[in-house]
Formats: structure tokens, C-alpha cells, sequence
């Protein structure tokens, strides 16, 4: 009786082996951070505020509009913007800061992108270029 358990006992090691290898193996898997977000378990980034239209002269040169940063949230996120119009307004970053430089007189929709692994998020805000009074102009005519 003893020679039949043990028998029993060897026969049943080395798949009871195998199935704790491959319950070692998910629960290492899990353990990495795998998930339907890309991979890395970081979420993808939200817009928290929007930013302002924006009122501006051809003459004014770059002006600093919003620090991207409190515009959106998220984990390792880089910044791509872009103009609607480009020969009206121009749209760039510094670092964080999103920088417009007008261009001539019209209206232009300046978008920031915000990316990471997990995805990526957009807002736009409106930019409405005027062109500066000629010299010796009456004001307001």
C-alpha cells in the first residue's frame, strides 16, 4: 500500500510542477504593470483647463500663451502644437510653454497635443490677429 502511494505521489509531481510554474509565470505578469493602457500601466493624458481665445496685433512679436503643463495632466508627457493658419499666427513650445508669434491681420485655431505611451490628448483655443494702426491714424475710425 505504501509502494502504491508513493508511486502516486511521483506520478503527480511533475504536473502539480507545472502548474504552479504557470501560475508563477501570470502572476509575474501581472506584477509588470501589463494593462490595456499600453503596456506600461501609465494612463494617457487629460486636458484640465482649457486655454483662452486669445486677442492679438501683427506687430507684438512672441507672446507666452499657457504652461502646457497645467493645460493637461498625465506621466511623461511631450507637447506638439499647430496653427490653422500659419501666415496668420505661428505656434511653438518652450519646454512646456506654449509661445504664438502673429503674423498678419486674420483669425488662426491653435491646437496643443499632449502625448505619452498611453495615448494622447488635444484642446484648440482661437487667435484673432489685428493689424496695428497706421501712423497718424485717427484712433477708433
Amino acid at each position: 500500500m505504501i509502494d502504491f502511494a508513493v508511486q502516486r505521489i511521483r506520478s503527480f509531481l511533475p504536473r502539480a510542477g507545472a502548474v504552479l510554474l504557470g501560475l508563477a509565470v501570470a502572476v509575474s505578469l501581472s506584477a509588470c504593470g501589463d494593462d490595456s493602457s499600453g503596456g506600461s500601466g501609465m494612463q494617457g493624458p487629460t486636458v484640465e483647463q482649457s486655454i483662452s481665445s486669445q486677442s492679438v496685433t501683427s506687430d507684438q512679436g512672441t507672446v507666452d500663451v499657457a504652461d502646457l503643463n497645467n493645460v493637461f495632466s498625465g506621466e511623461n508627457l511631450s507637447f506638439q502644437v499647430s496653427s490653422s493658419a500659419s501666415d496668420v499666427v505661428s505656434a511653438s513650445t518652450d519646454g512646456s510653454t506654449l509661445t504664438i508669434d502673429p503674423q498678419n491681420g486674420g483669425s488662426a485655431a491653435v491646437s496643443a497635443t499632449a502625448s505619452n505611451d498611453a495615448g494622447s490628448a488635444q484642446t484648440s483655443f482661437d487667435v484673432e490677429v489685428t493689424l496695428p494702426d497706421a501712423p497718424g491714424a485717427p484712433n477708433g475710425q
